[in-house]
């Protein structure tokens, strides 16, 4: 009976998602601080930062010193190879073709899109005077470290054991619902399936905190305002073709690079046990009380906020 409890204590489909609820929970709470700040004279970028180190970063530390797990192993702290960097350029090139042709589809669509900075962009956006380097360290720099950190860190990693498809999922829909947008969901979960395949692809944390602040200085920095005057420049047609050929052209070489890098690892591998098949798994990952207790505190959240 012992072992049994032991075996439910440690499994991943059960702690994992009630430490994204914790978070969540955490992360909506922090607004009505954001609102109080906001009305004083302190810095808010500041007050926005120490908020993201302590709503992402602390529990990670007590979840895994609760688990009796090193805070290093399963957290793809190594360097990016030399032969992983054209991977990583294409990739990217996949990463913002991609977005841009998701928000072509919104605005096609007559579809307004929020603006996909994080969470705390419209409370910063609401002071009279704004610090670029306030900006450039809370709402870009810190958030592309401190949610790397949890989502493919751990959330990730927990789930790396079920299956690398299962690990990329999972960690892109809690990624996606800790926005808290249900109309910017599939532009969230795009980005963390990439984020995640490049993390299982590098087995490196550096390559996806590259991408996410590439992206958050796009979103911060008028991708969304380009892109609606592109199209009423140079028409809708014209510019969806060209963002259609873009993403198709760095979808092929995407997955030539990782022939390549997959005949490396079947020749040296990176690690000396194959993780778990993710199809016999999914029950037990997408069908777990735990995560569907997840989704139904996301949709309460998302739904009266």
């Amino acid at each position: 009976m012992s072992e049994e409890k032991r075996i439910w204590y440690k499994s991943p489909v059960v702690t994992t998602p009630l430490l994204v609820i914790f978070v969540l929970i955490m992360l909506n709470s922090s607004r009505y601080i954001l609102q109080k700040q906001g009305d004083s004279e302190s810095n808010i970028f500041l007050v926005i930062t120490v908020i993201q180190l302590v709503v992402l970063i602390l529990p990670c530390i007590l979840y895994y010193l609760v688990k009796g797990k090193k805070l290093t192993s399963p957290m793809f702290i190594s360097m990016i190879r030399p032969s992983h960097i054209i991977f990583i350029i294409f990739t990217l090139l996949l990463f913002i073709s991609g977005t841009v042709l998701i928000k072509y589809i919104y605005y096609a669509g007559g579809n307004h899109i929020t603006s996909l900075s994080g969470y705390f962009d419209s409370i910063a956006a609401e002071q009279d005077e704004v610090s670029n380097l306030g900006i450039i360290i809370s709402l870009i720099v810190v958030p592309a470290f401190c949610e790397e950190i949890f989502f493919r860190g751990v959330v990730l990693s927990e789930y790396r054991g079920l299956g690398s498809v299962n690990a990329v999922i999972m960690s892109a829909l809690c990624f996606s619902m800790l926005h808290f947008s249900l109309s910017n969901f599939p532009i969230y979960f795009f980005t963390g399936i990439i984020l995640g395949f490049v993390t299982v692809v590098t087995r490196s944390l550096i390559a996806p905190i590259l991408l996410h602040l590439i992206s958050n200085t796009l979103s911060i920095y008028g991708s969304d305002l380009f892109l609606r005057v592109t199209i009423q420049k140079s028409g809708a047609f014209f510019i969806g073709f060209v963002i259609l050929m873009i993403f198709g052209l760095s979808l092929i070489f995407v997955i030539s690079k990782l022939e390549q890098i997959y005949f490396s690892y079947a020749e040296k591998p990176p690690i000396t046990a194959l993780p778990q098949r993710s199809f016999p798994n999914i029950p037990k990952v997408y069908l777990s009380p735990s995560f569907l207790a997840l989704i139904a505190v996301f949709l309460i959240i998302a739904v009266l906020t």
